[in-house]
């Protein structure tokens, strides 16, 4: 009886150190709460382990994903992140409830991960409410009373109050029917916010109803690019290449092609793309001017682009002159170390792109999304205006993607193939 008492104890004193002195996968980190919430919400695509919000005296708030028993596991684990979480800097840090006192300390179990829906690889939040509202809502038709009657009765039986929203991942073999209809009734009858409300309101009285794609493409000139100017060439649409310099250097000749080809922008993605180093590439001013310059150069000998269009390596920034945005996805510390750069440029006369839509790549540089997918990405921030620009999307890719073993050609040819079903048109970063 002593041994099971003594077992009990020493079982407990074990889970206790381990509930308390643990590793960590940090994310984020931001002076404000709510950022820490927005990355839970909007940058974690992951969601097999908890989520780990902290703040102590002296720290940021920081939001970390998954606790581990020794450092060697976090790190594996920090290999599995996509390569979209993996942009923000992660690291493994050590938690000690022991020796820290924490202003804050908020664990979001796997299970309460209620505002993502990883199964459709979007971080897209879906209040089910704002749908059986825009359902009540909806034109009458045979259509639209199926699939109401369908999804009332399913939030009904699973009894979701006003604040719930629902995780598809964790409730997947429960309620797939469900998720299909949702998904289906989230395409035809989006949640209106204010700003979409406005807009849709425009287009209801025939102001700019068109859907234009502006169809980008980073990193090249690789082999792959080869496919995408073939593509192009076929299909007889526009298209933007962001060229980095080096890789002029390296492949002439299909940078040759791509001038030749009278469907294709080529526009300015830095020298060097910083080496991959960005947050000490964007620290130094003066060194991203001279970098983005000296790729300016070598274009000026072909090109004759008074726009000096440019995509910042690894940064979602805009600079034009009526859009001027940061990349949300960097802390406010490493947006004021950086802002000098943007600026900069920019008044050396660049016209700084970023995007709205991105096609993303896993490391190897496989397409993460099908064309479907994108193309469902593309309609969404269309109808729901989460655009820079009404009824513009600028959509993010990269050559890599569209190399041979990956059925490259095929898959831009599909996703161009359901855009023009889809009534989208097609411009050059020029007309944007």
């Amino acid at each position: 009886m002593f041994k099971y008492i003594l077992f009990i104890i020493l079982f407990a004193f074990i889970k206790l150190f381990a509930d308390n002195n643990f590793y960590t996968i940090s994310i984020c980190s931001d002076e404000k709460y709510e950022s820490s919430l927005y990355c839970k919400d909007n940058i974690i695509k992951e969601t097999e382990l908890d989520i780990i919000i902290t703040k102590s005296k002296d720290t940021l708030y920081r939001t970390n994903y998954g606790k581990f028993g020794t450092k060697k596991e976090a790190y594996l684990q920090m290999k599995k992140l996509s390569r979209s979480t993996k942009q923000f800097g992660v690291f493994v840090v050590n938690i000690d409830k022991n020796n820290t006192e924490f202003e804050l300390f908020e664990v979001h179990k796997k299970s309460n991960n209620l505002n993502k829906i990883s199964s459709y690889n979007d971080n897209s939040i879906i209040d089910l409410n704002l749908i059986k509202k825009n359902m009540e809502n909806s034109e009458k038709s045979d259509k639209s009373e199926f699939y109401k009657e369908k999804v009332i009765k399913k939030l009904e039986k699973e009894d979701i109050t006003e604040n719930d929203k629902v995780d598809f991942e964790t409730e997947f073999k429960k309620i797939v029917e469900f998720e299909n209809v949702v998904k289906k009734v989230l395409l035809e009858h989006p949640a209106k916010d204010v700003k979409s409300e406005n807009s849709e309101s425009k287009r209801d009285l025939g102001v700019e109803t068109k859907k234009i794609a502006y169809l980008t493409f980073d990193d090249g000139p690789i082999g792959a690019t080869k496919n995408i100017l073939n593509v192009f060439e076929e299909e007889n649409i526009p298209a933007t290449l962001f060229f980095i310099g080096y890789q002029i250097k390296n492949n002439p000749i299909i940078y040759e092609d791509a001038l030749n080809s009278k469907n294709i922008t080529v526009a300015n993605h830095t020298y060097s793309h910083a080496s991959g180093g960005y947050q000490r590439f964007y620290s130094n001013s003066d060194g991203v001017l001279a970098d983005i310059d000296k790729n300016q150069r070598l274009l000026d000998k072909y090109i004759d682009n008074s726009l000096k269009p440019l995509r910042f390596a690894g940064r979602n920034v805009f600079r034009l002159k009526d859009i001027k945005t940061n990349d949300v996805a960097l802390s406010k510390e490493h947006t004021q170390n950086e802002l000098l750069s943007y600026d900069k440029v920019h008044n050396s006369g660049y016209s700084i792109y970023g995007w709205d839509v991105e096609w993303e790549f896993d490391e190897n540089g496989k397409p993460v999304q099908s064309p479907e997918q994108v193309l469902q990405y593309m309609e969404t921030s269309y109808k729901n205006s989460k655009t820079k620009k009404m009824n513009k999307v600028i959509l993010l890719t990269h050559d890599i993607m569209f190399s041979n073993h990956y059925n490259g050609k095929a898959n831009l040819k599909k996703l161009i193939k359901l855009l023009k079903e889809n009534n989208w048109s097609f411009e050059s970063i020029n007309h944007y």
